[in-house]
């Protein structure tokens, strides 16, 4: 079993394949996502409180998976799959660039891990809208561009009349926010509901997420995910998943520390994964096709690369290419 310090994101890392950007993309341009990985994660996370955010982190960790899969550069897609979780394109091409020894380079790499040097590389992204900083789930991000991608994640897995209406406001003045001040993003909602959902709350929930995508300055796709399996312990709090301080940005300064100059965290137990706790399976059959995941990515992915100079993301570009014999 992990421990209770265990960062949220670490527990998935040893069930992420080794080799996992197998080409997801077929000859007719369509995108055939990793649901076996989907289940797994989210099996690792079953059980846990729901107000703790790992279910809704298990969700970002695949769709962050399925990025790098379509060809976006394995670094670039944030959360990371290694610490630091943020690292900006412009600092890692400075790393790698050659400007440092080898030796000043594996001293810079091993502090990125600090405790300080969450000022610059936090363990969770933080965007600035037009009205408020808001976290990101999952992001293509640079300096030079701003958001390139972003998708957020929202989960439901119990009290679905207490909370879906409140669920897709939030989504839809999140939206509102980005859109203000990065117009050309590609953004995409991804929501998870449990198998227990009553259909009069599924059939809301479907009816919201197409309006999601309806109007040109909200979302470009949403994507449903109907998962059996994935509840919260018997006898938890329905309290909505929460995901952390949501001022905790790199636009606002941190306090100092009290950790000492190795920046080592408490986070005894870490490198213990937690064994799947049940089987989780998604439900194809309560999805309708134009929610699915695999024309969530194909709509995502499409949108980022007409909004981007055809220099950019060049190995998107080359699997879905090699995928179609062009």
């Amino acid at each position: 079993m992990a421990s209770k310090n265990q960062p949220k994101l670490d527990r998935f890392d040893p069930y992420l394949p080794v080799e996992p950007w197998v080409n997801p993309w077929q000859a007719d341009g369509s995108y055939v996502p990793d649901l076996e990985l989907l289940a797994t994660l989210l099996s690792v996370a079953a059980g846990t409180a729901q107000q703790s955010g790992i279910v809704a982190a298990a969700a970002d960790v695949w769709a962050a998976e399925e990025l790098r899969r379509a060809g976006f550069d394995p670094d670039e897609v944030w959360p990371r799959r290694t610490k630091p979780r943020v690292l900006p394109r412009d600092v890692r091409n400075f790393i790698e660039g050659g400007a440092l020894s080898k030796k000043l380079r594996v001293d810079v790499e091993e502090r990125m891990t600090h405790a300080k040097a969450r000022k610059a590389l936090p363990a969770e992204a933080h965007v600035l809208g037009s009205a408020y900083s808001k976290q990101a789930d999952v992001v293509v991000a640079s300096w030079a561009a701003g958001i390139e991608l972003l998708i957020s994640t929202k989960t439901m897995l119990s009290s679905y009349q207490k909370n879906l209406r409140n669920r897709f406001e939030e989504g839809y003045g999140d939206a509102k926010n980005l859109r203000g001040r990065h117009p050309l993003a590609a953004l995409g909602f991804l929501y998870v509901v449990g198998s227990d959902i009553p259909d009069v709350s599924l059939e809301f929930a479907i009816d919201m997420l197409r309006k999601l995508v309806r109007e040109p300055d909200v979302y470009e796709c949403a994507c449903l995910l109907v998962v059996e399996g994935a509840g919260v312990e018997e006898g938890e709090a329905e309290d909505d998943e929460e995901r952390g301080p949501e001022e905790e940005s790199a636009l606002v300064p941190l306090a100092e520390t009290d950790e000492d100059d190795d920046g080592e965290e408490d986070v005894a137990g870490a490198a213990l994964a937690p064994e799947p706790t049940s089987n989780v399976r998604l439900l194809v059959d309560r999805i309708p096709d134009d929610l699915t995941p695999s024309v969530f990515f194909e709509r995502l992915v499409a949108t980022a690369l007409d909004r981007m100079p055809v220099a950019v993301y060049p190995e998107v570009r080359a699997r879905m290419a090699a995928a179609s014999g062009a």
